[in-house]
């Protein structure tokens, strides 16, 4: 009675995993018939920080924005890797898979990187630092430096590489607060060039905040970001884009926060004809909600307990007390968003464990080799399978849901 109680609850949530609170731009989104698989992405989104302050809904602005490259976009789930609350190595790593993309493509591939998190300058204004969860906001130089990011992306061949950055690079944390205690002021940095044929999109200019919008649970300038894509269905130049989305962040942060946010375009002299360069060729038309649960939920198979095709068109679902779905449902999100406690598992039978374990596995697009999981996890939209290469998925993973995964593994024995 249990693992039904769990099986059921866990078809009702499982869309629900990545996110903290569904907006306008979380749902129904868009799916686009023609793929795109010439097109790479790296999305980087810190939120969770060892040594300074969180950033508020990172997570979410990553989660959706792939959401939108993969489904809007049409750009294969194996184009796209995603990091969240990466380390400077974790970031560093990307960059290295990128490159050798772009050089395997021989210039006839694109490129998007999206950043969110914390910005930072150098003490004396002259460099910029994207801050890796890891990093320290009083050393600089334990993040990546725009120069250094700049450099990398304009020296892969490719027909464009767009950079957006849900960032600022003043010393200000999103709620206007300084980063560095030490610091009492905004600092100016200075704004790094960028070559080859390199675009950059940024949150902010000069001295300025790019700050949360607390009401949609989102970044500011990624809200209106994805506001823009969602409303052309990905068929949109960044021409346009660029444009929409400074002035709906300009006017929205003068609402919102009573203070000053004002996007920016860094464009390579290389890029001449960068305001022509679409992110989708065609509009996608159909939607889909990424969190809606299935209208019918009857598994024919699970991979903890296998049922017979009569039984399961008879079964009846079963209702869960209030307590065990809240129990459950903060066990399906805790996965994903910090290291479990011996607490967090309490109550769950080997075989339950087993299906959270594999969900890690099973965001990672892993392609699972055993019938019954494979089958399990097939019936949800969001389950992609890619690879069947174990440490490829592994790769994939913060070192939150790695910790999980060796955690619930312990756990199960």
């Amino acid at each position: 009675m249990h693992m039904k109680r769990f099986l059921t609850i866990t078809l009702m949530l499982v869309c629900t995993l990545m996110t903290q609170a569904q907006t306008d731009v979380d749902t129904r989104i868009a799916v686009n018939d023609r793929k795109d698989p010439n097109t790479f992405v790296v999305i980087i989104s810190n939120e969770n920080y060892k040594n300074e302050q969180p950033v508020p809904f990172a997570l979410n602005d990553g989660s959706v924005f792939k959401q939108y490259c993969e489904k809007t976009l049409g750009i294969p789930a194996k184009n796209i890797h995603y990091s969240p609350d990466a380390t400077l190595n974790d970031m560093r790593m990307q960059l290295v898979w990128l490159d050798k993309v772009m050089k395997a493509f021989q210039g006839e591939a694109r490129a998007i990187v999206y950043y969110s998190g914390h910005g930072m300058p150098s003490d004396d204004g002259k460099h910029a630092y994207l801050l890796p969860v890891d990093g320290y906001s009083q050393f600089a130089e334990s993040g990546l430096s725009t120069e250094q990011l700049y450099g990398k992306l304009g020296g892969m061949p490719s027909k464009g590489t767009i950079v957006l950055l849900d960032a600022c690079f003043s010393g200000a944390r999103r709620d206007g607060k300084m980063l560095a205690s030490s610091r009492g002021v905004a600092i100016k940095a200075k704004e790094e060039a960028v070559t080859g044929n390199v675009v950059v999109f940024s949150a902010a200019q000069g001295d300025e905040t790019a700050y949360p919008y607390q009401e949609r649970k989102h970044g500011l300038f990624t809200y209106h970001l994805l506001s823009a894509l969602k409303d052309k269905g990905g068929c949109i130049s960044m021409g346009e884009l660029s444009d929409r989305v400074t002035k709906q962040v300009t006017r929205a942060s003068i609402v919102e926060n009573s203070k000053s946010q004002t996007p920016t375009v860094i464009a390579s002299a290389n890029s001449d004809d960068w305001r022509n360069w679409m992110f989708a060729q065609n509009p996608a038309r159909k939607d889909r909600n990424r969190r809606q649960a299935p209208e019918t939920v009857t598994p024919l198979e699970t991979p903890v307990q296998m049922v017979s095709t009569a039984q399961a068109q008879t079964a009846q679902p079963v209702q869960p007390e209030a307590r065990e779905t809240t129990q459950e449902t903060d066990v399906a999100n805790l996965i994903f968003e910090r290291k479990l406690k011996s607490s967090d598992l309490s109550g769950l039978s080997k075989k339950d464990l087993e299906i959270l374990r594999n969900m890690i596995y099973a965001r990672h697009g892993y392609k699972f080799k055993r019938a019954d999981l494979r089958d399990y996890f097939s019936q949800f939209s969001w389950y992609q399978p890619v690879s069947g290469d174990a440490n490829a998925a592994i790769g994939q993973m913060s070192n939150i849901e790695r910790y999980n995964v060796d955690f619930i593994k312990a756990h199960e024995k």
